[in-house]
């Protein structure tokens, strides 16, 4: 999942992910420095881990997630997203895929894209997030 105020380009992420084992259940943590809570302007799942969620029964897939719902101290759908994969035994991976302002080290407003990540953001206007994807896609 991509949030609409994210630059987001695929084949920049595909190498990283290119040495994963395709049948693992994992996600994508590109900014384990967040306090635990995830951060979701992109959200990497592998097929395994969605389809743990898809499990049927109230122990487990997205049924035994349902107690999360009143434990979220930050009301993010990425906090339930990532506690329950982990609940379905969906196993982190960290990977640097991501250039954005809220994720430590934290990069101040005006960064460059195109260094080398996947995504960039946020550009919350139209203007920005074109020119960023301009330049990205220049390099």
């Amino acid at each position: 999942k991509v949030d609409a105020d994210t630059v987001f380009l695929p084949q920049l992420l595909r190498p990283g992910l290119a040495a994963r084992d395709a049948a693992r259940a994992e996600y994508v943590d590109y900014c384990p420095s967040d306090g635990g809570y995830g951060h979701g302007p992109v959200e990497v799942v592998s097929r395994a881990g969605l389809r743990r969620l898809g499990a049927s029964g109230r122990a487990g897939g997205l049924g035994g997630c349902q107690k999360l719902l009143g434990r979220d101290p930050t009301n993010r759908e990425d906090w339930l997203m990532r506690r329950c994969l982990e609940k379905n035994g969906v196993k982190s991976i960290k990977l640097s895929v991501i250039s954005e302002d809220t994720c430590p080290p934290t990069v101040r407003p005006g960064f460059e894209c195109g260094a080398g990540k996947a995504a960039f953001h946020p550009y919350k206007d139209v203007e920005s997030w074109r020119a960023c994807w301009s330049a990205v896609v220049a390099r």
